[in-house]
């Protein structure tokens, strides 16, 4: 009875390896079709949108993060914007972004800092996918839809 014992486990500590590689195996295929689930719903959020905006820099601890926008966009600090971002040089309500024909617009509001690749802009201007804007310290990339921008390839 020992020596059966003995042989079981013997067998089993010989092969543990097979064991923890289906565990791993398991894991992997149920963290991926998560992932899958959840990519596959948010790009049906995101096809409500005409681009987004990443911050590339100015927020700590934010770079990087996507911010999706629609066709008219209030972009500020306050609670009542579209696009909410939180730092203390972004007004409560600072810009204005929105698609007026096939051109997206940003507008300036109040007394909100914001350049547009380096300029300051004091009134309306068109923008393109590309483009920097700077709502006070927070730089963001602005990114379109290709079918919206008259896309070329570059």
């Amino acid at each position: 009875m020992i020596n059966s014992i003995y042989q079981i486990l013997a067998i089993g500590l010989k092969y543990w390896f097979i064991l923890v590689a289906i565990i791993m195996l398991w894991l992997i295929i149920s963290t991926s079709r998560r992932e899958y689930r959840e990519r596959r719903s948010l790009l049906g959020q995101l096809g409500n949108y005409i681009g987004y905006l990443e911050i590339v820099g100015g927020l700590q601890g934010e770079k990087g993060t996507r911010i999706g926008i629609s066709r008219e966009n209030t972009i500020g600090s306050g609670k009542t914007v579209d696009i909410v971002i939180r730092d203390r040089s972004v007004e409560r309500e600072h810009a204005f972004l929105y698609l007026k024909g096939n051109e997206l617009i940003l507008s300036p509001l109040k007394k909100g800092v914001t350049w547009i690749n380096g300029r300051k802009a004091n009134q309306a201007f068109a923008v393109r996918s590309g483009d920097l804007l700077s709502f006070g310290n927070v730089v963001t990339r602005l990114f379109l839809r290709p079918e919206l921008e008259g896309y070329d390839g570059e």
